[in-house]
């Protein structure tokens, strides 16, 4: 039997694509990932007043990111949320609901009771009228929440909302309307004494970490109505956050 040489280039790819494998995250590790991105989702508690989940989004890693001697650099992860106006959504999906409803007792009436038809085309106007119903939010609320994020970014103190041990939420409103971003930054290290900070910088050893699924920090940005946000953020449970922290 023939046996063929084997060339340098399929070598090295041969070896690439073994270190790849090496560097996959195994699903079990995902999984342990994304169960504390929905810990810090649920420590957001519930909806923010006046407003309804309409989507979410995971962002989940599927490989590691190896440093030098055995350590690796931080994964980042995420979930994107976006929140709608709660009264004018409910009151639309009420509205469809009843005007299927409407259609069915129409068909089944207008054959039988021909008179009764008046007063059912007005009770499809009133429906018509409820399902366009004005949205008391006018802007969306969109949330992102990122894992080991590594922000740097500067203190204006008038823009601090809350702080304490580990936290710190900064506002930041565009100035010729009420949008803007709430930004809640969580590492018990860096931020473990918050007051005479000049500047946020949420950073890790340089030689990269032991714990290749480590969380260190969490960035939560809320953007749309400020006032809304700010409401929303001091209701955090931010100590289940802390929680979700590993030690670097």
């Amino acid at each position: 039997m023939r046996v063929l040489p084997i060339s340098g280039a399929f070598l090295a790819l041969a070896l690439a694509a073994t270190a790849a494998g090496q560097n996959s995250l195994t699903r079990s590790e995902v999984t342990a990932l994304k169960a504390k991105l929905v810990a810090v989702q649920q420590a957001m508690g519930a909806d923010p007043d006046g407003y309804l989940k309409d989507s979410e989004d995971f962002n989940l890693p599927t490989d590691a990111n190896p440093a030098q001697g055995g350590k690796f650099w931080p994964i980042t992860s995420g979930i994107t949320l976006r929140y709608v106006d709660r009264v004018s959504t409910e009151g639309k999906a009420a509205a469809e609901a009843a005007a299927a409803d409407f259609q069915t007792r129409f068909a089944a009436t207008a054959a039988t009771n021909p008179a009764a038809i008046t007063t059912m085309v007005e009770e499809m106007q009133r429906l018509q009228a409820a399902a366009m119903i004005a949205p008391v939010k006018t802007e969306n609320m969109n949330v992102y929440v990122q894992f080991n994020q590594n922000p740097i970014v500067g203190i204006d103190p008038d823009a601090v909302v809350l702080e304490q041990a580990g936290v710190i939420v900064l506002r930041e409103k565009e100035v010729s309307s009420a949008k803007g971003n709430v930004t809640v930054y969580i590492d018990p290290v860096a931020l473990r004494a918050t007051q005479e900070l000049s500047k946020i910088e949420l950073r890790t050893a340089q030689d990269g970490v032991s714990n290749k699924t480590g969380v260190f920090h969490i960035v939560i940005q809320l953007n749309g109505a400020v006032a809304d946000a700010e409401a929303w953020a001091k209701t955090f449970d931010l100590s289940a956050m802390l929680a979700v922290i590993d030690k670097q």
